[in-house]
């Protein structure tokens, strides 16, 4: 999930290379099934294999191309489908309080490293020591220093990854498990220490799509009724809140600039330009951002309405005519994009339903609060594809049945003794 390095991206994205990365996950997922039995003759199962096996066939036939590399982009996607409903088959509802006590792991050493490297700054030699990745050093895969060296870095603080190769993507996996300690105990600050501790990792991210998405689901978990003394209440609350937030660098100003910039159509032409005349084809100097991706995708889905380009990136009509230079860094309407309207359509509607299932089965019920989060998330990552996102994602297509449930009870009992 938070693929800091190549080795733990090749986790959910590479066939070839060193196979001890790309085993892990499978070796530990067969022995989760075998200490927890259960059975593969499900319905839904097979009828989701089946549609993203025609979908898949299609897109293969469609481009010609029977590649491994090919190949491999579709067996990742089934790998996470069925990993999902192993999750969820297995842990059932505890999938909920797991993800949030491991999260909380987590930030309680993005914190511990992330403080050494503010209130130290000579601590970055010891952090050089460790091997490089994009934006820093990663240390024993736990924690990923961010060097200032290469910009992460706002209002001369260092910005928190966490475990993660990026702060934002680090504060989209924090914002799921905040979204987890909600379902179970709603809005409450005392007696709850793992909010406090998600919370504060939250800000030390400073990520701009990580306080825009806790903002929305805070919103939508403080209203829980509608009528004018209670709205007018809560607006009194979050408005100075929401603007005070907007004041800080990685909010407002950078939200409007972003989206000045996706606007200059031609400006982002001239870039590409210039940047095909200076560099070889196929070298990515970068991944537009999220605004201005989202421009293109939306113009790869006008191009390929019904199949999408497929998983590949390389068949998209960005790729294709525009530029070879850049990667889209969107996953909202990437879903579309790729997978085509009518079976990215479908996709969002087992998003829907799996929103609706965890509050039906949370204390707090929230309908739209996972589909919310994701789509807020999608806008700058992609989630669908990520094993652990997509069970989150399956969860209500993949639900237990009633008498399915009682087989996982006694796995809350484990996370009682972790608390």
């Amino acid at each position: 999930m938070a693929q800091a390095t190549p080795e733990t991206g090749r986790m959910i994205g590479g066939l070839s290379g060193n196979p001890i990365p790309f085993l892990l996950p499978i070796i530990l997922t067969y022995i989760l099934w075998k200490k927890h039995p259960i059975s593969f003759k499900n319905k839904k199962l097979y009828l989701i294999l089946a549609i993203y096996s025609i979908w898949a066939i299609c897109s293969l036939i469609k481009y010609g191309n029977y590649t491994t590399e090919e190949l491999s982009y579709h067996f990742f996607m089934v790998y996470a489908i069925v990993i999902a409903y192993i999750h969820n088959k297995i842990y059932g509802y505890t999938l909920i309080p797991i993800y949030e006590q491991l999260l909380v792991f987590f930030c309680k050493i993005a914190i511990g490293g992330w403080l050494i490297a503010v209130l130290i700054p000579a601590s970055s030699s010891f952090f050089h020591l460790f091997p490089e990745t994009a934006f820093g050093n990663h240390v024993l895969y736990l924690f990923n220093w961010m060097d200032p060296a290469k910009g992460q870095i706002y209002s001369g603080i260092i910005r928190n990854a966490g475990c993660s190769w990026e702060p934002g993507r680090f504060a989209i996996m924090v914002t799921l498990a905040i979204f987890c300690n909600l379902c179970q105990n709603g809005i409450k600050f005392k007696n709850n220490k793992n909010i406090w501790w998600l919370l504060v990792t939250l800000a030390t991210t400073q990520s701009t799509t990580g306080f825009f998405t806790i903002m929305a689901i805070y919103s939508i978990f403080l209203i829980k009724k509608f009528n004018l003394k209670y709205i007018i209440v809560l607006a009194l609350i979050m408005i100075p809140i929401v603007y005070g937030l907007l004041q800080l660098d990685f909010m407002g100003k950078k939200v409007r600039d972003r989206i000045t910039n996706a606007q200059d159509v031609s400006r982002l032409y001239e870039q590409f330009d210039y940047h095909s005349r200076k560099q070889d084809e196929g070298i990515y100097l970068g991944s537009l951002d999220r605004f201005e991706a989202m421009t293109f995708e939306w113009m790869n889905l006008m191009h390929d309405p019904i199949l999408g380009y497929g998983r590949n990136f390389k068949h998209s009509y960005f790729y294709t005519n525009i530029t070879s230079n850049y990667k889209l860094a969107n996953g909202l309407a990437n879903i579309l994009s790729c997978f085509g309207v009518f079976f990215g359509i479908f996709l969002f509607y087992i998003l829907y339903k799996s929103s609706a299932a965890i509050a039906a089965d949370s204390n707090e019920k929230r309908k739209i609060g996972l589909f919310i989060l994701f789509c807020l998330s999608a806008i700058s990552y992609q989630v669908l594809s990520v094993p652990i996102f997509t069970s989150f994602w399956f969860y209500g297509y993949f639900k237990q049945q009633k008498n399915q449930r009682t087989k996982s009870k006694h796995l809350i009992e484990t996370i009682q003794l972790v608390k």
